[in-house]
């Protein structure tokens, strides 16, 4: 089932890779995930999956393949603590230097760990300058009413400094344009060294959702630097749930909102992003009479800024209403 990507190499040379996998009530997919990770040709890698108090039989799943492979252990949240205090429990349990997320509905090529190495290592040697670095790659996601669609990340061209500092942190919460600076940066399709987690503290238990834009922030905010990679190194096939719904979506980001106000409000842009994110839970709601009134309000305080979030808006609408739409179904 494993291949090796250094055939012929002393692998204690090469530093572990501990890919951390949390897991709810995902009994259809959670074989495919761990299976993705097992057949990671990097090596060495330990596999820390954490199931978070399921009722189905996730963890019978996951038990019964650790009973064959050594190299992944299962662990059982007591009761649900959701996705970021259960990452945080992977972080507690990690043996490798560095760290890769996988999610229970994902499934990543058996490449991503080796190219997601290779990137941060040149980085950290040709531009980092001993500051923390994370990496994404581009993920391809699949909607069951057929949408497909690739997600790029930020800071793919490998040929300059990526997104760094503060401007990235802006560049979440304001809409600011930054150079390389597009795209989504997921914990799913993630990788660091265990350190910078463990030295930031984790993510957030608060959050049940953007608990990764959160700790993006928080790494933005210490001079990370986001480094990415453009291939598709993760398939997602998207399921929803309680904690996807959209009213849970939009009362994390006000709490994200709040809890970094201080970004902000450097640009006195606190109320006008409070109320841009009103107006985009009214659209995607399609609640389009009250979108239009609290646009206008917009434009009307803010033209400048108004039209250039916009601008940046526009290429999305439809994809944007349709993911809306499908996180506003019902479940099952």
């Amino acid at each position: 089932m494993v291949a090796s990507s250094h055939n012929q190499t002393d692998a204690s040379s090469y530093p572990m890779i501990t890919v951390g996998l949390t897991a709810y009530n995902s009994a259809a997919t959670i074989e495919r995930a761990v299976v993705s990770a097992l057949n990671q040709t990097w090596r060495p890698i330990e596999i820390v999956a954490i199931d978070d108090c399921s009722t189905d039989n996730t963890a019978s799943i996951i038990s019964r393949i650790a009973d064959s492979h050594p190299e992944l252990r299962m662990f059982r949240n007591h009761k649900n603590l959701g996705v970021a205090a259960t990452r945080n429990r992977v972080l507690a349990e990690a043996k490798g230097a560095f760290i890769a997320f996988f999610d229970d509905d994902d499934e990543s090529l058996p490449q991503r760990l080796s190219i997601q190495l290779r990137r941060i290592l040149d980085y950290e040697r040709n531009f980092a300058n001993g500051a923390p670095v994370v990496c994404h790659t581009a993920r391809r996601q699949y909607y069951p009413n057929g949408l497909d669609r690739i997600v790029s990340t930020m800071g793919q061209n490998e040929r300059r400094s990526a997104p760094t500092g503060l401007p990235v942190a802006e560049r979440i919460l304001l809409g600011t344009p930054l150079l390389d600076g597009y795209g989504a940066c997921a914990t799913c399709s993630q990788m660091g060294r265990v350190a910078i987690y463990r030295d930031l503290g984790g993510f957030d238990p608060t959050f049940r959702r953007s608990e990764d834009t959160e700790f993006n922030i928080r790494l933005a905010k210490a001079g990370g630097h986001f480094v990415g990679v453009a291939s598709p190194q993760v398939s997602q096939t998207m399921t929803n749930g309680s904690e996807k719904r959209l009213a849970e979506e939009y009362r994390n980001t006000l709490a994200l909102m709040d809890k970094h106000r201080d970004v902000m409000d450097r640009k006195g842009q606190y109320k006008f992003c409070r109320r841009m994110v009103d107006a985009k839970q009214a659209w995607l709601e399609g609640r389009s009479v009250d979108f239009v009134i609290r646009l206008a309000g917009l434009a009307a305080r803010h033209p400048f800024i108004t039209v250039r979030r916009l601008a940046l808006a526009v290429p999305n609408l439809r994809l944007n209403r349709a993911i809306g739409r499908f996180h506003n179904q019902p479940e099952g």
